[in-house]
């Protein structure tokens, strides 16, 4: 899947999808946008709950062809692993070459890799589909005084006080969490990425850090970007009960960058 390839025509995805027909073959299509305008007669409020749950239904859709794809190339790398002992063996019997013994390890890289790539779309498909599940919640709500938090059952909403930029604030995060935890700050979403320019989000002056809010972790966070004044949203998942696609968004709420329009999409 091209990471280039960027839709600029709706605010509402539709599945284009083709499953590989190989292990080796590219990832699904991101959903395609729709067709047509929204009823003239249509509200406000009613276009953002039906976006919302097109959106939602969308995702889902791709999710789940992403979990066909993950099997596909769960077996290659199996195949690859297993064809490598094989060519183990022989190279220490002397039967075959250093430099086919190492074709057959980069086979094995290239199949590692490509299961990598396809779990972490998963994770960026899970938490586009928390923060699509909760854009009607969020949207509804009145916008929020500096300092001040909004809470719903699937997100809590912090408006920082203080202006910050991802350059200076990420090292000290990663401080943070080496110190604390002794692990990587788990950044999902690093400013704009492939796939919040599929759906629209402007995520330039954003992040996503994988953690679940309520966790130790997550509270140690949402603790840091408090004391510090800096805005975030902690999505607690797509899913009620359920921490999945469950991250910390930090930064303001990331803005539309498409509008339904005829306009075809831009080649790149």
């Amino acid at each position: 899947m091209s990471t280039r390839h960027r839709l600029v025509t709706a605010i509402v995805l539709w599945m284009g999808l083709a499953l590989a027909a190989h292990a080796g073959a590219e990832s699904p299509r991101p959903p395609a946008a729709p067709t047509g305008d929204a009823p003239a007669t249509e509200s406000p409020s009613a276009l953002l709950k039906r976006r919302a749950a097109e959106l939602t239904v969308a995702l889902k859709e791709y999710r789940d062809s992403l979990d066909r794809l993950l099997v596909m190339h769960e077996q290659a790398l199996t195949k690859a692993a297993e064809q490598q002992r094989t060519w183990r063996d022989l190279y220490d019997r002397g039967t075959i070459s250093r430099r086919e013994l190492e074709k057959g390890e980069q086979a094995v890289q290239t199949a590692q890799g490509k299961v990598d790539a396809t779990r972490r779309e998963i994770d960026a498909a899970d938490q586009a589909t928390a923060e699509a599940a909760a854009m009607e919640a969020l949207a509804a709500l009145p916008p929020p005084a500096p300092g001040e938090h909004q809470q719903t059952p699937a997100l809590t909403r912090y408006q920082g006080r203080v202006v910050w930029s991802l350059p200076t604030l990420v090292p000290k995060l990663q401080q943070l969490f080496a110190t604390r935890f002794s692990r990587n700050l788990p950044i999902s979403a690093l400013g704009q990425t492939a796939l919040h320019d599929r759906l629209g989000f402007d995520h330039r002056n954003a992040m996503d850090v994988a953690v679940y809010p309520d966790s130790p972790e997550g509270k140690a966070l949402i603790e840091y970007l408090q004391a510090e004044g800096i805005p975030y949203i902690a999505y607690r998942g797509a899913v009620p009960g359920s921490s999945s696609g469950a991250h910390v968004h930090v930064g303001q709420p990331s803005p539309r960058t498409t509008v339904a329009t005829d306009t075809p999409p831009r080649r790149r």
